[in-house]
């Protein structure tokens, strides 16, 4: 019998019949998740606590309808897909996307791995507007993964170009195709498995520090089938097949709008004002 949580889970993607932890139904599971739970920085952008508790978790992203960076999704992953029968674990990476680092980043991208028939799967719905959109294997190394949006691959490290002193203990780079070259994304070591307390400092120092994007830069992301959906600070984007848009938001009901219907995130007035006044400060 499903305990609470991963039933709330299964009921808020919208998974209809019995569920069995097969890998088919992971595929399914994750494809609904990034389209189901949005992925977002409200709390942290307005200095709000931001909890890794289970119960917290499932108030705030399954009965809540809100947002959550990747700590959040990902905590709440390992939970309910443990519960539903699947061996997970998960693993803190180091972010590489749209940066060179001179030195090692911080290690604060939380992910769920899965191991199901023998292999290790990626399964990571958090991380934002480059998240895999299906789950992307550990065991075809160097091979490329096709999802409904991008191509993606792990490689050994010396296939990123990147210096092994800004890779500290690290093991495989995440890559995406895009317009044809091969990018960095993050790197993960699988055998590194995490205790609950290394996820706390991690969602304590971004979500706390000055120098962390999620306190700078208010982000949001969704995806479809079709096309990826992203919102940082005032300006939205959609990426499609082939097609890009970009709209600047110009007015708190504009910004509501967006807020509600795009990203389908329930706030309150306060938090939607308190929102819109940081971001048109300094304007």
């Amino acid at each position: 019998m499903q305990s609470k949580i991963s039933t709330r889970y299964l009921t808020k993607l919208g998974f209809e019949g019995d569920f069995s932890p097969t890998l088919p139904n992971l595929k399914s599971l994750l494809s609904l998740h990034v389209q189901a739970i949005p992925f977002g920085n409200l709390s942290s952008f307005l200095g709000s606590e931001l909890s890794l508790a289970s119960d917290q978790l499932v108030q705030k992203l399954l009965i809540e309808n809100r947002e959550g960076y990747c700590l959040e999704h990902s905590t709440l992953t390992r939970i309910a897909l443990t519960e539903l029968g699947y061996e997970t674990y998960n693993v803190l990476g180091r972010v590489y996307y749209q940066s060179t680092p001179t030195t090692s980043p911080v290690r604060t991208h939380l992910v769920t791995l899965v191991r199901i028939e023998q292999q290790l799967f990626l399964y990571d719905p958090g991380f934002g507007g480059m998240t895999p959109t299906t789950i992307v294997s550990l065991s075809n190394i160097g091979e490329t993964q096709q999802t409904p949006l991008e191509a993606f691959r792990f490689v050994e490290l010396a296939q990123s170009g990147l210096d092994a002193t800004v890779l500290t203990e690290m093991k495989y780079m995440l890559q995406v195709c895009i317009h044809n070259q091969w990018v960095n994304v993050y790197a993960i070591n699988p055998q590194q498995q995490i205790a609950d307390a290394d996820a706390l400092i991690a969602n304590w120092y971004i979500s706390t520090s000055p120098e962390s994007i999620f306190t700078q830069y208010l982000m949001l992301s969704t995806v479809n089938a079709e096309m990826r959906i992203t919102l940082k600070d005032r300006v939205l984007r959609t990426h499609g097949k082939g097609s890009s848009n970009k709209k600047e938001l110009s007015t708190l009901d504009d910004f509501e709008q967006t807020i509600k219907s795009v990203f389908r995130i329930d706030i309150s007035q306060k938090i939607l004002k308190e929102t819109w006044a940081k971001l048109t400060l300094n304007l």
